[in-house]
């Protein structure tokens, strides 16, 4: 787990009880140490042709680093929009502005190292990309059954999101699956 450095700003996070009601302030590092309940975004990045945009995450990383991720997004700040997070997310990592998001709701997740409170978006976008180098190394298109067939590389919550994604947008496997029959 990184130190906060001296000069480095604070990043303040809401803590949420198990229906998504905020119960407290922390500093995002308390959260990761503390592994308390938060509130993040996940954004499907695609191309409306069946590519994903997947992310490989830099090394310093508080969470999974150097891991694959099948979404854009993060920790959601204190008192911040859903909405308003995964646009600051999305222009933040990969430059992404002033394009239309899809709501596909809500959604929990729990692991060992993990409690969140997710709100999945999508957007259709072509590039290019400004990637966040502090927290992006580089990015790739794949289909989900490239992302499927190597799931493990990827950040396991970032692979619900996704899956949620496909379950909650029929036509998007739809499209998958012609792509697959185009290889």
């Amino acid at each position: 787990m990184e130190e906060q450095n001296q000069g480095e700003q604070i990043e303040w996070v809401d803590v949420v009880d198990e229906n998504n009601n905020v119960m407290a302030q922390v500093t995002r590092q308390q959260m990761r140490q503390k592994n308390l309940r938060h509130r993040a975004t996940y954004i499907v990045v695609h191309n409306g042709m069946g590519k994903i945009l997947v992310q490989r995450r830099t090394d310093n990383k508080d969470f999974y680093p150097g891991w694959l991720d099948a979404t854009a997004g993060g920790v959601v700040q204190q008192g911040e929009d859903m909405l308003a997070s995964a646009r600051r997310e999305a222009e933040e990592e990969l430059g992404i502005a002033d394009v239309p998001f899809a709501d596909h709701g809500t959604f929990y997740y729990e692991s060992d190292n993990c409690m969140v409170w997710g709100a999945l978006f999508s957007c259709i976008i072509h590039g290019p990309f400004a990637l966040q180098q502090e927290e992006i190394e580089s990015v790739y298109w794949l289909t989900l059954e490239e992302i499927n067939q190597r799931a493990d590389e990827f950040t396991p919550d970032s692979v619900k999101a996704l899956n949620l994604w496909v379950t909650r947008n029929p036509e998007q496997q739809e499209i998958a699956e012609s792509v697959e029959h185009q290889y």
